[in-house]
Formats: C-alpha cells, sequence, structure tokens
C-alpha cells in the first residue's frame, strides 16, 4: 500500500514560548513545494487523534499562520496520555482515514515515547508511516543536542523574573524571597537564573538544583550573610531540589526554613507555565531555531526518512553571543533518552548552591542579548 499523502501535527506535552514557530516552519516548508498534499494538525493532542479530532492547517489564512511566529505556547493541545498496545490498531486506522503519511511530533518527552510508539504501531499493521520529532521543551528536558527549542526564552523569563523578584524584595516587607522553577528531574531552568547577576543586581544569592543535595545550615548562612550585606535574599530552588537527607526543598518548604531559622519574614513565588511560555521573553534565536527545525523534518519526510528526531549542534569553541553558533543535525529516536538530560558536573557549583562558570558561558547566548538594565543607588 502507498504511503499516505497528507501529514498530521501533533504536540505532546507541555508548550514552549517557540513550538508555534515550529509549526510554522512546517507549514512554510511544506508550502514551498513539498510532496506532502494535505496538511492536519490534531486538536486534542495524540489522545484526540483516536477519535479523529483533526484541524486543517493548510485551510488556514496566510496571516494566522504568519501570526504563530509572534504566538506563544501551541495552537494545537498538547493533551497526552499513556497508549497502550490496544490503541495501536486505532491509531492506525485513524491515520488511515486521513490518508496520513507522515507523522510530526513536536514536544518534550511524552513526544518521544509517542513518536516511538507510532513507530512500532505502524510496522506492526504494516502501515507505511513517516514518523519525525522536533525535541521542544523549556526545562531542556530532552537529552538530544546541545539545547532544546524553548529553553532560550524560558530561561530568558527566568532571569528577568529573578532580576525583578529581587527589587521587589529589596524594597518589601518581606526581605527573604524563595522563587521555585520547574525541574522534578533537572534544574537547567533554576540554573538559568544565574543569569540575573552582574554588577548592579546580586541576586541570585542561592541556587538549588536535583542534581545536587544541599547542606540546609549552609544554605542558610549564605542567606543570612546576603541579608546582612544587601538587605534581602533571593533564593531560587525547584520542586526536585533536596537537602542532604533526602527532604523536599521546594519553595514552600525553603520558605518556612528560612524565615524560622533567620528570623525574618520570607515568601516564595512559584513560576510554572508563565515561564514555558511568556511571549514578552521570546529569544530570537530560540525561535529562528525551532522554526529551522519544522523546516528541516518537512525535507527529512521528502528523502522519506524516518524513525528520527531533529536537534540542534553547537558549532566552534568560540564564547559569547558573537561566538555562537549552531547547525541542524538529526539522531535516531532510539538514541534519545526517554529520562530528563542532567546537567552535567562541570556545570555545577563547587559549593553545592549554584552553577559553574562554564554553565554560564554555555547559556548566555541562548537568551537573545541583554537583560533591561536596573540602576541602583550608589
Amino acid at each position: 500500500m502507498a504511503r499516505g499523502e497528507n501529514c498530521l501535527i501533533a504536540v505532546a506535552g507541555a508548550p514552549t514560548a517557540v513550538t508555534n514557530s515550529a509549526i510554522a516552519g512546517i507549514i512554510d516548508e511544506i508550502g514551498a513545494g513539498s510532496e506532502i498534499a494535505d496538511i492536519y494538525g490534531a486538536i486534542s493532542g495524540m489522545a484526540g487523534v483516536l477519535d479523529g479530532k483533526f484541524v486543517d492547517l493548510g485551510a488556514q489564512k496566510r496571516k494566522v499562520i504568519e501570526g504563530l511566529r509572534r504566538t506563544p505556547g501551541s495552537i494545537l493541545s498538547g493533551r497526552s496520555r499513556f497508549f497502550s498496545e490496544g490503541d495501536s490498531e486505532i491509531l492506525i486506522t485513524a491515520l488511515r482515514t486521513q490518508s496520513i503519511g507522515t507523522l510530526f511530533l513536536l514536544g518534550g518527552l511524552p513526544a518521544i515515547e509517542l513518536a516511538k510508539f507510532a513507530v512500532q504501531a505502524a510496522q506492526s499493521a504494516d502501515y507505511e508511516l513517516i514518523v519525525l520529532c522536533i525535541p521542544l521543551s523549556a526545562e531542556n528536558e530532552v537529552n538530544a543536542g546541545d539545547h532544546c527549542p524553548g529553553y532560550g526564552s524560558a530561561a530568558r523569563f527566568a532571569a528577568i523574573a529573578t532580576r525583578d523578584a529581587a527589587r521587589g524584595a529589596q524594597g518589601g516587607e518581606e526581605p527573604i524571597v524563595v522563587l521555585e522553577f520547574g525541574g522534578a528531574g533537572a534544574g537547567w531552568l533554576a540554573a538559568s537564573t544565574i543569569l540575573a547577576r552582574d554588577a548592579q543586581n546580586p541576586a541570585p544569592h542561592s541556587i538549588l538544583l536535583p542534581e545536587r543535595a544541599v547542606n540546609v545550615e549552609n544554605l542558610v548562612e549564605e542567606a543570612r550573610r546576603a541579608y546582612q550585606k544587601y538587605g534581602y535574599a533571593v533564593i531560587v530552588t525547584t520542586d526536585g531540589a533536596k537537602d542532604s537527607e533526602g527532604e523536599s526543598l521546594d519553595c514552600a518548604t525553603l520558605t518556612e526554613v528560612l524565615s524560622e531559622k533567620l528570623n525574618l519574614p520570607a515568601r516564595f513565588d512559584k513560576l510554572g507555565l508563565s515561564a514555558s511560555v511568556s511571549g514578552a521573553n521570546v529569544a530570537r534565536a530560540d525561535s529562528d531555531e525551532a522554526y529551522g527545525l519544522g523546516g528541516l523534518v518537512v525535507r527529512l519526510a521528502d528523502d522519506a526518512a524516518s524513525g528520527y528526531g531533529v536537534a540542534l549542534k553547537r558549532e566552534g569553541e568560540a564564547k559569547g553571543e558573537k561566538g555562537y553558533k549552531v547547525v541542524e543535525s538529526t539522531l535516531k529516536l532510539d538514541e534519545i533518552e526517554e529520562l530528563p538530560r542532567q546537567m552535567p558536573e562541570a556545570y555545577l557549583g563547587e559549593n553545592g548552591s549554584g552553577v559553574s562558570e562554564a554553565f554560564i558561558e554555555w547559556a548566555k547566548p541562548l537568551i537573545g542579548g541583554a537583560l533591561p538594565e536596573y540602576t541602583s543607588l550608589v
């Protein structure tokens, strides 16, 4: 049986600020002369595909497609569900009904898992299907390439939010502020808050990461020293951070500990979805990279390549934004782990509550230029 002439774009997992840019890249590349005919979108995630819930993306006005690159989040729902072997036949039937011969999956670890499932389902049913995946993650969770599109924009948000929170702590009635960013299994997003720090902005004063347990007494002393020097302290944590005894140091727990130990008013803010999809903080390079990978998967499909994820590979050893350059690459889906990408030891701070200069050099080019400049009294 010949492969279906149409394609389906589906998102699995949490959206990012540049998911729509990747979708736009796919649509534009197909419009430029691909062999693919009609473009469908899964409006309720892969779970909706089983119910035949599709939208004709090719029927959208050009103004809508152009607007995708300025629109954060995802026009297609990323709701996912666990697929069992019994769903394989239902999935293939739904794809066959719409003559879907190419499946583009976008998203984090759920997208990787579902892409592998779709490959197996098609092989079992002897159904000719091209499956390609674009890893997108605000938390940089997929271990594919140098970084995931979506991370740079989220990192920019995290750095600005930390700088803003410090100004609130400095001028408010609660001088101890704890910020929590997503990262149950890895601390990439929390780590990026270090980019808020400069000569005028000393915060964050400590960063807690899931990759390394923290001595609470040492952490309290770091916060005490920051308060004594600056009149406030900003501590960044994740929902996966733990102390040396294995106990959680999420924002609520940590705020209570610091307030009690320092005998000072403290508050916490949990920054989740807003960090992932902030339209005001989209990094230009991040959006361009997502758009480019959208075009790449279409070209791969036209070459009948299947079972691949696409990624970004950093070129050269040059440091700083001017020396930053990435090239598009591919890797087999089987080579991509379904576990969160861990921060390497070289990126972790020696004191257990921070990050290294190597991480700063790696992360700085990803956030799209300088942060807003603030001033202080002298």
